[in-house]
């Protein structure tokens, strides 16, 4: 992945979080200092978060939770397909 793409997602779903970072000590260290802080070898634009992308919709909110429930740091945080399906944002019904 392009630096600039972990710079993206770093904006849009905030820091991974440490047990994400310890899954793979030697790729950590390519993109994280110690603390697990990013290196800074791509700028995180802080206007890029979720919440700010997202300008034509009135009520974002459940369109974000959705969201929220397909990109995850953690894999197994993640919906499945099958789960995504039946969202409410999807279905129109009310969560």
């Amino acid at each position: 992945m392009e630096l600039w793409a972990h710079a993206q997602l770093i904006a849009a779903l905030g820091p991974p979080p440490p047990e994400f970072l310890a899954r793979d000590e030697e790729r950590r260290a390519d993109f994280w200092d110690e603390q697990g802080n990013w290196s800074g070898l791509a700028p995180i634009p802080h206007d890029r978060i979720l919440e700010a992308l997202e300008t034509r919709l009135e009520d974002k909110t459940a369109f974000l939770r959705f969201i929220r429930r397909t990109l995850a740091w953690i894999p197994e945080e993640r919906r499945t397909a099958k789960e995504l399906l039946q969202d409410p944002w999807l279905t129109g019904r009310t969560a």
